[in-house]
């Protein structure tokens, strides 16, 4: 039961985020370093929609397209400027987690329905546009992939996912159609080590961690909606949408729908896929590989989403059944769901469960979206400065994050829990490859 309200909650934490000088001495707090192969980081960046300035503007943006009375774009306001101040200090990465994406989308979000920041959202635009040719040239003139020349996070994904909230801007159209020209190549065959692979392999040495090298010793393919296929599925379909639409598209979405159908489990008592595609897996033709949370990042619902859009695409109803029933499937198991936020928490499979009754118009979908909701709600504490925790299984138990970000921080939970209550009024949710197009 719900003991207090979605919007007395999110007043709540809107009013404590807004002390910027109380929120930086928080998530500075050595209690939220991360330990990552021995050593200590904290994953704060002030110009991070991940963890930093940016999901605070787009947070205060969809505040105040909800509660408009409430001033909640003077706090926004406050932020811009602050963000303003960092990107003096230069900024270089393009992406949509870390970079200029995510910053253009912020302000994108804050901008009261584009009569705001023209300029600032038009010079991040033309940062874009400018460039793109550069950045995708040197990805070609690479020897082997990694994860993140394509991914959400840090790729082209999404990049591509900001520039087509842009279908009238010619910069922003010539730059979509150059990654969109790109992810066409991925999905090519390449010879590598004398085997005939799809273009998106990742070889051992290219692995995100040492222990993904160990868990991939021979390099594998990623199937992740963060870091794999399904986000590059997603741009193919979204941008044909958008009217981008190239020679060897449809045939590239083909073949990564198929390649996700492909190697997923599929019976009477289970319906669901991992996290990676070995390359022993690959060639025997058969997934071995059961270990998987129910996650947006990697896991059943984010692919399902990403074979969900491609089935309406190309008006499969079987792609669209398998996305169903898998989707249905995650909802019910919950596997390693323990924490309110987005990326591998509740508020990322609530919004995902949103998004299936919005494309599909089952009514069980919006219930679900309901009770996960519910969910989050349980996990709110008032003794947390933000209101809820990033909660994360460590050798020592269970360790509460204070964070701020979009990704594992409050941001992400209160967007979520405003969407389903009230419906999205901005397009935060591109960040994660969900939006309507």
């Amino acid at each position: 039961m719900r003991n207090r309200s979605v919007r007395n909650i999110v007043w709540d934490i809107g009013e404590k985020l807004s002390n910027y000088e109380k929120v930086k001495e928080i998530v500075n707090d050595e209690k939220n370093y991360i330990n990552f192969e021995g050593n200590l980081i904290n994953p704060f960046n002030e110009l991070s929609l991940s963890h930093g300035i940016p999901a605070l503007c787009a947070l205060y943006g969809e505040l105040n397209e909800q509660y408009p009375e409430q001033g909640w774009d003077v706090i926004g306001h406050e932020y811009m400027k602050r963000m303003g101040e960092c990107i003096e200090e230069g900024i270089s990465s393009l992406s949509m987690f870390s970079g200029v994406s995510g910053i253009g989308l912020s302000a994108v979000c804050l901008s009261n329905n584009g009569s705001r920041y023209g300029n600032f959202i038009s010079n991040m635009n033309s940062f874009i546009s400018e460039s793109i040719l550069g950045f995708i040239e040197a990805l070609k003139n690479k020897d082997s992939l990694n994860m993140s020349d394509y991914d959400v996070i840090e790729g082209v994904c999404g990049i591509a996912n900001y520039c087509m909230l842009f279908p009238n801007d010619e910069g922003m159209k010539q730059a979509l159609k150059m990654i969109v020209e790109y992810i066409i190549e991925l999905c090519k065959d390449k010879c590598t080590n004398g085997l005939v692979l799809p273009g998106w392999y990742i070889p051992a040495e290219n692995q995100f961690s040492k222990q993904d090298q160990k868990l991939w010793p021979e390099g594998c393919f990623n199937i992740g909606l963060s870091h794999g296929v399904p986000g590059m599925l997603l741009v193919l379909c979204n941008s044909a949408k958008c009217g981008i639409r190239l020679e060897n598209q449809d045939e590239s979405i083909s073949k990564l729908v198929k390649f996700l159908m492909k190697y997923h489990i599929s019976n009477d008592k289970e319906n669901y896929w991992g996290t990676h595609i070995s390359l022993e897996e690959y060639r025997e033709g058969v997934v071995t590989n059961t270990s998987s949370r129910d996650a947006w990042c990697y896991g059943t619902p984010g692919v399902a989403y990403s074979v969900l859009v491609a089935g309406k695409y190309l008006n499969n109803m079987e792609y669209i059944d398998e996305a169903v029933l898998a989707m249905k499937g995650a909802i019910n198991r919950l596997t390693d769901i323990y924490s309110p936020t987005f990326c591998h928490g509740f508020s990322g499979i609530a919004y995902i469960a949103n998004r299936f009754y919005e494309v599909t118009g089952l009514q069980d979908f919006r219930q679900a979206a309901i009770d996960l909701t519910d969910k989050i709600l349980d996990l709110y504490n008032e003794k947390a400065p933000f209101g809820f925790y990033n909660m994360e299984k460590s050798e020592e138990g269970m360790d509460y994050l204070d964070y701020i970000g979009i990704i594992d921080g409050v941001t992400g939970v209160i967007l979520t829990l405003l969407a389903i209550e009230n419906g999205k009024k901005t397009p935060w949710d591109c960040t994660f490859s969900l939006q309507e197009v």
